[in-house]
């Protein structure tokens, strides 16, 4: 199913989710903490970047959508079956990202909560230990009207606002820096990370692909490999999004 994505209603219910009564919390930490993330997920985010990610001794959020398991999506081969129990056996987080890979607008609140139990169900099946607790927004498109089936259903929610969660902060509309290979994109991560590692802070990198020649959403093996190093040299805890927000009290 083909959706226009940032349209003007998009672009108005990412803003009016910032703006909605919620419950705040309050992350006060001098030491930083990195979380390393990876959306849809594409096969390489596996072999590559968890690969990197295991071996600096650290581990990542892989938001996985049901409907993208042992297939193809844009070209790109995604993880299989096969890699979401080996992610799940090295302790990474397995995290939910819906299982139709769809806009929340698109849904009605019954098909999003059914959808939400489908995937809940896949993922268990991968792993026998996680729990419904985080959760990436498809394409970073918010919807105002879902927040509080997500607030109900979820530990924190990640959208795709750029920034570093300190202060009071909405867990349930965590910022997050998109790592894109485009030099801008790697600049302004190489920024974020420097500020938390100055400021401290939650500091949550998404990505997509992870290879030498990633795609227009992916990270470079290199690039990506520099990050996790610098954040673990600079003092912060590099740590998947599900330890953050224990280490957090979300």
């Amino acid at each position: 199913m083909t959706q226009k994505i940032g349209t003007i209603a998009d672009r108005v219910n990412n803003r009016l989710v910032r703006y909605f009564s919620r419950p705040a919390v309050r992350i006060e930490t001098s030491q930083p903490i990195v979380s390393f993330t990876f959306d849809d997920v594409p096969a390489s985010a596996w072999t590559s970047g968890a690969r990197i990610l295991e071996d600096e001794g650290v581990r990542g959020t892989f938001y996985i959508a049901g409907v993208f398991i042992d297939g193809h999506y844009e070209q790109q081969e995604m993880i299989s079956a096969k890699g979401c129990s080996e992610l799940a056996a090295a302790g990474h987080e397995l995290a939910c990202h819906t299982y139709s890979h769809r806009k929340l607008s698109s849904f009605s609140r019954r098909g999003l909560e059914e959808d939400f139990d489908r995937n809940d169900r896949v993922l268990g099946s991968y792993d026998k230990k996680r729990h419904r607790q985080n959760f990436s927004v498809p394409f970073g498109m918010a919807s105002p009207i879902m927040q509080p089936l997500l607030r109900r259903r979820f530990r924190t929610a990640r959208g795709i606002m750029p920034g570093i969660n300190r202060g009071s902060v909405d867990p349930h509309n965590l910022a997050a820096v998109e790592l894109r290979s485009d030099q801008n994109y790697l600049d302004a991560a190489d920024h974020w990370l420097q500020d938390a590692l100055q400021n401290g802070g939650w500091l949550i990198i998404f990505t997509h692909d992870v290879s030498t020649t990633p795609s227009f959403y992916g990270c470079p093996e290199e690039r990506l490999r520099s990050l996790v190093r610098r954040a673990m040299s600079g003092g912060a805890k590099v740590m998947t999004v599900d330890a953050a927000a224990n280490a957090l009290g979300l």
